[in-house]
């Protein structure tokens, strides 16, 4: 195989990652913002409980 073959393997496979690495990102926080959503539901809820 070529060095020019490898280089241009190398740099897409680096660009790949990088893309999974920031899709991860992206799901991992959205994950943690509907946790974060679904907790101030669910304390929403129990105030309007204990104001009944």
């Amino acid at each position: 195989m070529s060095e020019q073959s490898k280089d241009k393997k190398m740099a897409e496979q680096a660009k790949a990652q990088n893309l999974f690495a920031r899709w991860r990102k992206k799901e991992t926080l959205y994950e943690e913002d509907e946790k974060k959503a679904k907790k101030s539901t669910e304390d929403n809820k129990s105030d309007e409980k204990e104001n009944d």
